[in-house]
């Protein structure tokens, strides 16, 4: 997939938006947008939008002299919905059958990949709000039954995080694939890339406590993920994976088009994205590739 025009004006308020995090000055921030809108201007456009975001980061970082500057976000993220997961197991306990558990643990996911603590100012104070309104959000695409029939025969799921904070929403999903006796690979950041998930992230929400699972990186510090330059443990874990769930729209982007056992899950939340694709704005997908692609090919083409 490859960068729509309408996505630069977001990675300019990506930039901004890290500047405000990383407390950066007005000087310094105009500093990082001179960078940025000149390698903007540079580029061909011809590769996803999270491949542009890596080089804008490291440009917002290096005039900020931070690492990672949502680093404390981060933190805060994993411990405000490690606490309000606590208000959601009444909705997986309602469920009567597995079937109903992993549409429930499904259905909270997409809630953890609509609230994002790192971009919203306040957000903890509309929580409640937020929370209902998610659990309630339309599935353009929801193929359970599918993927429940290819689970039965899986041994290896190999699972991409998306933000962190939302990976806490996200445990319950896996861990209720783990209590199936699964192995599963959850594969983290190998370093700071907005607020995406890290190891310390991972470990933070307990992954590491849960029988069956076992923690990776991509190999890669950058939005999304790009399968030629991953890391090795990484790429090894994609092969041998007899499913693989992407979550969030940065993995949709980077890897829309590729073959092999992936479902995605994740909210549509641009409207270049959602037209391209046939889908409203703000609806969510929980399908296999190959739905998705013959959804694009019924689609009008840009």
């Amino acid at each position: 997939m490859r960068l729509f025009p309408f996505c630069i004006p977001c990675l300019i308020q990506m930039a901004i938006t890290a500047c405000r995090i990383g407390s950066a000055s007005e000087e310094e921030t105009f500093a990082v947008l001179r960078e940025v809108m000149s390698y903007l201007a540079g580029q061909e456009y011809n590769r996803p939008a999270p491949d542009y975001s890596q080089q804008i980061l490291e440009i917002v970082s290096k005039h900020l002299n931070q690492l990672d500057p949502f680093r404390e976000i981060k933190k805060k993220s994993n411990q405000v919905a490690g606490r309000f997961i606590q208000r959601l197991i009444p909705y997986l306990e309602q469920a009567t059958s597995e079937k109903d558990k992993i549409a429930q643990a499904v259905k909270i996911g997409i809630a953890g990949n609509i609230i994002d603590f790192a971009t919203v100012p306040g957000l903890e104070s509309q929580l409640e709000e937020k929370i209902q309104q998610a659990l309630g959000v339309e599935f353009a695409l929801f193929e359970l039954e599918e993927f429940l029939q290819e689970l039965k025969k899986a041994s290896r799921i190999l699972f991409l995080s998306d933000n962190a904070g939302e990976l806490a929403f996200d445990r319950i999903l896996i861990a209720l694939l783990a209590e199936q006796g699964k192995e599963i690979r959850v594969a983290v950041k190998s370093g700071p890339a907005l607020n995406d998930a890290l190891w310390e992230d991972a470990l933070e929400v307990g992954l590491d406590k849960i029988p069956g699972v076992k923690i990776i990186t991509t190999g890669q510090a950058r939005m999304g993920i790009e399968l030629k330059t991953a890391g090795k443990e990484f790429l090894t874990s994609w092969e041998e994976a007899d499913l693989i769930i992407s979550k969030g729209q940065a993995n949709f982007e980077c890897l829309y088009g590729e073959k092999g056992p992936i479902y995605f899950l994740t909210m549509i939340k641009c409207q270049p994205l959602s037209s391209w694709l046939g889908l409203k704005k703000n609806q969510a997908i929980f399908c296999r590739g190959e739905k998705i692609y013959e959804q694009k090919a019924q689609a009008i083409p840009r």
